[in-house]
């Protein structure tokens, strides 16, 4: 009886083989379909990099994100005919307006990449002019034939999904009363109500920032603190330049969605000139834990926060993380430079004068630092001086 038992054992090891070799090849196979699909993506960011939309529009399902745009939104037929007709032209223009500097170069960063099966995401960062940033999240999945689709995204200096974007905007080109009561998250609305709400799409759709505050103000809370009401405010005063209307509407956003990740990034431009330093530091974090990634430049931005609020040591741990993610960001760099200062640690300062140097450009002899008197120290220092004895 025990010799069959051991016999049935050594049956199963053996029989076990070819299932394990199986599983194997079959996680193998798994990775290399994930390491393909991230290429796939990859190829596109650096296509964009050297000024190519192509492959970044060719991989859009066009239908599909014609669908999503348009939804279950009341869009005005003309509207929605003429959209459609001139689709290939309008994603053109809305790709390029939510991706490019102004000058329109781009420079994008794949920040991180995770799959599983035909579904991905990634997030993506892009360079803006004078050291700033925004975020972008790519929903993706791949097709029956492996190729790569690009579903949506969310923009976070928009503080909005694309196509969720680009559907409301065509609400607002030709705003009727349903269409109006579809965008708010208020019960019983009256038609009094619903008719200034309406006038005050049409205000942000001819651009009338005068119109627009005149209705706002004269809504009660309920209708000022409604989504599309508070993001339309940031908008439209970004499309005309107005920094004080930029500063109201960005004070709605603080009162009624302090604590949203989608719009930690734009709050930012109210935080730091305001002084509202921890609250800064707050969104910064809120907004990393949202994208799910550690990456320099939020580390670097991390460390200017906690240094104007007098905590050099966690300034320099911050962004001695930037330099450490990220060697070629250059903000990492001065925001090393200027945490060393405060600490008083010129011998590491002056190495990073080196890399600033060397590596970005940047000419810091004494006519240069000594503009910022923050600085003062730095330029008086032994190490300083001896820096500049052999600086090439």
């Amino acid at each position: 009886m025990k010799i069959i038992q051991h016999a049935l054992i050594l049956l199963g090891i053996v029989d076990s083989q070819p299932s394990l070799v199986l599983a194997q090849d079959n996680r193998a196979s798994e990775d290399d379909d994930q390491q393909t699909f991230r290429a796939d993506f990859q190829h596109v960011i650096e296509a964009l990099n050297a000024d190519s939309l192509e492959p970044f529009l060719a991989a859009i399902d066009k239908e599909d994100l014609l669908d999503r745009i348009f939804g279950l939104r009341l869009i005005d037929q003309k509207v929605k005919k003429a959209f459609q007709g001139d689709f290939d032209n309008n994603l053109l223009s809305m790709v390029k307006a939510t991706i490019a500097q102004r000058d329109g170069a781009i420079k994008a960063t794949l920040l991180d990449f995770e799959s599983r099966g035909n579904r991905g995401r990634a997030v993506v960062r892009f360079d803006l002019p004078e050291f700033q940033f925004s975020y972008h999240e790519y929903d993706l999945r791949r097709d029956n034939n492996g190729r790569l689709i690009i579903v949506d995204w969310i923009d976070f200096l928009q503080g909005e999904q694309f196509s969720k974007d680009i559907g409301t905007s065509l609400v607002m080109a030709l705003p009727g009363k349903p269409a109006t009561r579809k965008l708010l998250d208020l019960q019983n609305v009256n038609d009094n109500e619903l008719f200034k709400m309406t006038e005050l799409l049409k205000a942000v759709r001819d651009r009338r920032t005068d119109k627009y505050l005149e209705l706002v103000t004269a809504f009660d809370e309920r209708f000022q603190g409604q989504r599309v009401v508070v993001l339309a405010g940031v908008h439209l005063a970004k499309q005309v330049g107005n920094r004080r209307m930029l500063r109201k509407a960005l004070i709605a956003v603080a009162r009624y969605f302090p604590d949203e990740p989608l719009y930690s990034l734009m709050l930012l431009d109210y935080y730091f000139p305001t002084r509202r330093y921890e609250d800064a530091a707050q969104s910064l974090l809120r907004l990393q834990e949202r994208l799910g990634v550690e990456e320099a430049a939020m580390q670097a931005r991390l460390s200017a926060a906690a240094l104007v609020m007098g905590s050099a040591e966690e300034a320099s741990a911050y962004a001695d993380s930037a330099i450490g993610l990220e060697p070629s960001l250059e903000l990492g760099w001065w925001s090393a430079m200027r945490a060393r200062v405060a600490l008083s640690q010129f011998d590491r300062t002056v190495e990073v004068l080196q890399e600033l140097e060397q590596k970005f450009g940047r000419s810091l002899g004494p006519e240069a630092l000594e503009i910022d008197k923050s600085l003062a120290e730095l330029v008086a220092s032994e190490e300083y001086k001896s820096w500049l004895v052999t600086r090439k």
